[in-house]
């Protein structure tokens, strides 16, 4: 498996399985029809005249609940949906999660992305849509979360689309300078994760594919102003090579957890063998700042 034009003209949703409009709610009394099972499957999508994959992850009872949490997952340069699906851990919430496919494994506005920051953004308008008429997505709980490329493109739908999205995850981002171009001065909550030892996207920044990207500080100075918080945040150590920086009197959240002598990776997740972080560190960090909850086991 390998500004902003509205995809929510003609959508076009190709699967499987049929479609069914969300169940009612269940009256005091009433009979109320066993959970739907957790479940994954991969959908097509067409978005900007694109045909486009992305893997959907169900929590039990999706198709009988309200007021779900719908989180989207952007996976990393040349990675894919299944690899970011496996690693991050992140069918862990309690949520709908769509793990999205770059086209050609790369998302835009980075420099080598064959798609348009207007189709990426497409896509994603096109699979909240249709997962939004489906489920009964909470539209106060809507979510984006991705690694390095994929974390940069979590920055700019955070940009974009602020009046869609409630958060963003950003981990081991690719902050190249045309992430922020345009973006909306609507403040967004932002979770960020570094590491200083990162060897593909430096912690201090520098330039890739004839690119320069935004150090990490550089990133969060400009997050920090765009959510009005005060400029200097509040440092604690959370884990011995793990430092949390936390941004105080903000519009909106923004916190930043620096992995010291961390890699390229999800940190803590099943590809990081590093040690720098705990087992499951990101994610569990992630779900806690988007108030969603872990899904009971089966």
């Amino acid at each position: 498996m390998t500004a902003c034009a509205s995809p929510r003209d003609g959508a076009e949703l190709f699967t499987t399985m049929s479609k069914s409009p969300p169940a009612e709610p269940v009256a005091p009394g009433e009979h109320a029809e066993p959970l739907s099972p957790p479940a994954v499957e991969t959908r097509t999508i067409t978005a900007a005249g694109l045909q486009r994959e992305f893997i959907l992850s169900l929590p039990a009872g999706a198709r009988q609940r309200a007021r779900l949490p719908l989180i989207m997952v952007f996976h990393g340069y040349r990675e894919d949906a299944e690899t970011i699906h496996h690693y991050s851990e992140l069918d862990k919430a309690d949520a709908v999660v769509a793990y999205m496919q770059g086209k050609d494994d790369a998302w835009a506005p980075a420099p080598y992305a064959g798609t348009s920051g207007e189709q990426d953004l497409a896509f994603v308008d096109a699979v909240r849509s249709q997962l939004s008429d489906e489920f009964r997505i909470d539209a106060a709980r809507v979510f984006a979360a991705g690694l390095s490329n994929g974390g940069g493109f979590a920055a700019f739908v955070g940009c974009q689309r602020p009046q869609d999205f409630t958060a963003v995850a950003t981990v081991s981002a690719a902050f190249y300078q045309r992430v922020s171009d345009g973006c909306s001065r609507i403040p967004i909550k932002q979770i960020d994760f570094h590491g200083t030892a990162d060897t593909v996207m430096h912690y201090a920044g520098g330039e890739r594919h004839n690119t320069v990207y935004d150090s990490t500080p550089e990133m969060t100075a400009e997050a920090a102003e765009r959510n009005r918080c005060r400029p200097q945040p509040a440092e604690r150590r959370v884990a011995d090579t793990v430092v949390e920086e936390r941004w105080e009197d903000c519009d909106a959240g923004l916190e930043h957890f620096r992995i010291e002598g961390g890699p390229h990776v999800w940190p803590g997740g099943l590809q990081d063998e590093s040690g720098t972080a705990p087992r499951g560190f990101a994610t569990d960090q992630i779900l806690d700042f988007f108030r969603v909850k872990h899904r009971r086991p089966s």
